[in-house]
């Protein structure tokens, strides 16, 4: 930990983004170095479109309640995080909502946009005084010196670039107070920073580190895509799975309130003073309201899933047209009925259709099957490769071979948030890369395949997303120095930004942190909405 006396200020190397430097000081954005994929990054700017939002949603926050207390929304080691115009709190919710007014964005009323800006302010606020309760214990302190100095670079004393002792003299007491309070934590949690970022990886950890891209390995290998899964194999999964792809025609009027309710609306229908049209227009819950309860023609793979027991789907499945079933109850505390407008039909495997939507249906919900066909088929190409050249096995067994590479232990991909720019951690050397490849670095069996398997042997099938490949390693090398310093300049920033989330992540998941955010936040903004 620091020592009792602060040192002077260091550069900001490693500071966590939501922990700011002093009020005179110009207020880095805790949105850049807190996401680390830019589009996921893009994405959370679209989601949190809000500038003034925060406050016309809950007027009257920035002094309390309309009770007159100041909103509480959890505490820290019994410090409670609270919601005040002068706060630490108050300052988070602006700075991001100048933020993203920096970034063109135009002003909306958005609950869930104000929910996100609000919840990123609460964390921030939540951090800052986790290390303010970490700074007292240890007894890290700031001198009253550093503070005077610090004050007197403060811009609210400031005439023409210099302290002006009339200015500060002229300032009410109070807010002089809290300006000092305000510049000691900012040292505070400052020094904070400066000694965790002090810790840095040894000459040996990134030696290791860097090394992990030297092994380069370029392959050859057959890809078996689940796509190609034959037709045949497809009719003879459907004849013998016929009942999922039995289709009815049906209407549905689904009920919230009660048992009772329903049970009054499907007498009413029964006794032919309410049309199930206009049932469900009127009383209906679901997205078939408006259309008279239509639901259209249903696969009964489909209708299955809206029962709580199987054997309800089969009744409603046996109806005859204009039929009407009984009150079921559905997921949710709903209740639920069906008229029949089409009675169930038998599948047309002679259809291509059909066939498409077992097929869709094989991938969705039975991939298993088809998995096992690729690896069965990957198994085919394995024995004959023990027998002939790679090349000459695949041509024998149908299947293409293509090249790809070289790879290089890169497993994640792991990167870190560098002058507001996304930085790998490793340098991908320029390879060819097939569509069926993509995304296949970053999974685990594939590069420990591809890293075990002896060049020129034939490796074992390789399960990717929707696909099975088998390779051969046909060049193995070592990547250069050069190519391999690169590493060894960014680790040491990969690892301070770890530390950062690590620090985040231990404070935000602390038994020490009570975290009544959204109770404190559905009191405050969703009675305004109303």
């Amino acid at each position: 930990m620091a020592s009792e006396e602060n040192k002077k200020k260091a550069p900001n190397k490693g500071k966590a983004p939501e922990e700011k430097k002093s009020e005179n000081k110009k207020a880095q954005s805790p949105l850049k170095k807190s996401i680390k994929n830019p589009f996921v990054y893009i994405g959370t700017i679209v989601i949190l479109v809000l500038t003034i939002i925060a406050f016309v949603l809950i007027p009257g926050v920035s002094t309390g309640t309309s009770s007159g207390k100041v909103p509480t929304f959890g505490s820290w080691n019994g410090t409670p995080i609270q919601y005040s115009s002068d706060s630490y709190f108050a300052d988070q919710v602006s700075q991001i909502n100048e933020y993203l007014r920096q970034q063109g964005m135009n002003e909306t009323q958005s609950q869930m946009y104000a929910y996100q800006v609000w919840r990123m302010a609460f964390q921030n606020t939540a951090i800052r005084t986790a290390i303010l309760d970490y700074t007292k214990r240890s007894g890290m302190k700031i001198s009253e010196q550093t503070l005077d100095e610090e004050v007197a670079k403060n811009a609210q004393f400031q005439v023409d670039g210099k302290f002006s002792i009339e200015k500060y003299n002229s300032t009410p007491l109070a807010t002089r107070i809290s300006i000092r309070d305000r510049l000691r934590d900012d040292l505070l949690v400052q020094n904070y920073y400066n000694d965790v970022m002090s810790l840095s990886p040894s000459t040996k950890e990134i030696d290791f580190v860097s090394s992990m891209a030297k092994p380069q390995r370029t392959i050859q290998y057959v890809h078996i895509s689940y796509e190609a899964f034959p037709q045949e194999k497809v009719l003879e999964w459907a004849k013998s799975n016929e009942a999922l792809f039995r289709t009815i025609g049906l209407s549905k009027i689904t009920i919230t309130t009660s048992q009772k309710d329903a049970e009054k609306v499907l007498a009413q229908i029964k006794a032919n003073t309410l049309s199930f049209e206009d049932a469900a227009k009127s009383h209906s819950k679901d997205s078939y309201a408006d259309k008279g309860g239509d639901m259209g023609i249903k696969a009964f793979y489909d209708l299955k899933g809206e029962f709580l027991n199987e054997k309800d789907a089969e009744a409603v499945m046996a109806l005859k047209k204009d039929e009407i079933s009984p009150i079921y109850k559905g997921a949710n505390n709903t209740w639920v009925f069906y008229r029949v407008n089409a009675e169930a039909n038998s599948p047309d495997f002679s259809k291509q259709s059909v066939l498409d939507e077992v097929k869709s249906y094989l991938f969705d919900k039975e991939k298993s099957v088809m998995e096992s066909w690729a690896l069965a088929k990957a198994d085919e190409f394995t024995k004959e490769a023990s027998k002939a050249p790679f090349t000459a096995a695949a041509k024998k067994v149908g299947l293409e071979v293509k090249s790809a590479g070289p790879f290089i232990l890169n497993y994640g991909k792991p990167s870190f948030y560098f002058y507001g720019q996304q930085i790998g951690l490793f340098q991908e050397p320029y390879r060819s890369l097939d569509n069926e490849l993509i995304g296949a670095e970053e999974n685990e069996t594939f590069l420990t395949t591809l890293f075990s398997t002896s060049k020129n042997a034939v490796s074992k099938p390789v399960v990717l997303d929707a696909s099975v490949i088998v390779m051969t390693v046909i060049d193995d090398k070592e990547g250069t120095d050069q190519e391999t310093s690169y590493t060894k300049f960014s680790y040491p920033y990969f690892f301070q930004t770890a530390m950062e989330n690590q620090i985040r992540s231990t404070i935000l998941s602390s038994s020490l942190l009570k975290d009544d955010f959204n109770s404190t936040f559905a009191k405050l903004f969703i009675p305004a909405q109303k």
